[in-house]
C-alpha cells in the first residue's frame, strides 16, 4: 500500500507540473514532500490511515533533518 500511495503522489505531482518528481525524492525534497503531505492528509479517514500516518511521519522526519 505504501508504494501505491507514493506512486499516486508522484503521478499527481507530475500532473501538477513537477516533471522531475520521482519515487525517491517525493519524500525528501522540501517542495515535493510538502505537496505530498497535503495530499496524504486529504486522504485520511478512507481506510489507509496507518500507512498515511507512517508516510507523514517519514516526511516530517526528513524535513526536520534538513532544516
Amino acid at each position: 500500500m505504501r508504494d501505491k500511495l507514493i506512486k499516486a503522489g508522484v503521478k499527481n505531482l507530475r500532473e501538477f507540473g513537477y516533471p522531475e518528481v520521482n519515487e525517491d525524492n517525493i519524500l525528501t525534497d522540501a517542495v515535493y514532500s510538502a505537496f505530498f503531505a497535503v495530499m496524504l492528509q486529504d486522504n485520511l479517514g478512507y481506510g489507509m490511515d496507518a500507512e498515511i500516518n507512517e508516510l507523514l511521519e517519514e516526511i516530517k522526519g526528513q524535513n526536520e533533518t534538513t532544516t
